[in-house]
């Protein structure tokens, strides 16, 4: 088990009075008697764990959640609630990043949530970090890298999307809160990037129009000078830093 995983564990036990208030990190099922989310109006907690055991099958992640939530809500508590997701040993890497994402993504899309913890046996420190980050950023509550938004491809596409994309990422991904929508063409590209701070969008075989949000500022650009009039772009708008020296 990571450290930062059993640390954590160890400080839910502790309970320390200050000022004659009762702070604590609380550790809170949500399926149980109403008396365990009743202790909420009586302690000054600091924060709260929503964890139910992957062993238990007694009601779903999802039900128990939102009965916290909705108690939350009810009684005027602001209390930070952190999604804490157990995974058994040996599951795959892939099984974890989707369940995840199901457990907690639509929560914290909705706002309702400030943070998740991962927890699996068998999977290291790094890989469950990056996991948690990009749940983050992907329910738009913490930008810790490059964003960027592709159109799946089609027949209108007029470019190698995988080629640029992977060369539009290999110059701009140290660029943290910035978002960049590659679209292959114009005739769906501008609706699907809407949220995107940058666009480049095939205009017309072998010419690149670019965007900021959802304005076209350059267009007709050639293909082979493009990526470099986005930087340019980015650069324009405050937006750019240079990447970290290679040590």
């Amino acid at each position: 088990m990571p450290c930062f995983l059993s640390t954590l564990r160890s400080c839910l036990l502790v309970l320390t009075s200050f000022c004659q208030k009762v702070h604590a990190w609380l550790s809170l099922r949500g399926d149980g008697p109403c008396e365990e989310l009743e202790i909420l109006k009586h302690v000054d907690a600091t924060m709260i764990l929503h964890v139910l055991p992957l062993s238990e099958d007694k009601i779903g992640r999802v039900h128990a959640a939102r009965r916290l939530f909705e108690y939350l809500a009810d009684k005027a508590l602001s209390v930070p609630v952190i999604h804490h997701i157990q995974f058994p040993k040996g599951v795959r890497r892939d099984e974890l990043v989707i369940g995840a994402g199901t457990d907690a993504g639509a929560f914290l899309v909705d706002g309702l949530g400030d943070g998740v913890l991962v927890e699996a046996p068998d999977q290291d420190f790094d890989f469950l970090r990056n996991t948690s980050f990009n749940l983050l950023q992907g329910c738009r509550m913490r930008n810790t890298k490059t964003e960027y938004v592709s159109c799946p491809s089609c027949g209108r596409t007029l470019f190698d999307l995988q080629e640029i994309s992977a060369e539009i990422r290999e110059k701009t991904s140290h660029l943290p809160g910035v978002s960049i929508a590659i679209m292959g063409c114009i005739v769906n590209g501008p609706g699907e990037m809407a949220d995107a701070d940058f666009g480049y969008v095939g205009g017309a075989p072998g010419k690149i129009d670019l965007y900021v949000g959802k304005t076209v500022v350059k267009r007709g650009i050639e293909m082979e000078h493009a990526t470099g009039a986005l930087i340019q772009l980015i650069k324009d708008n405050g937006c750019w830093v240079d990447p970290p020296a290679e040590g």
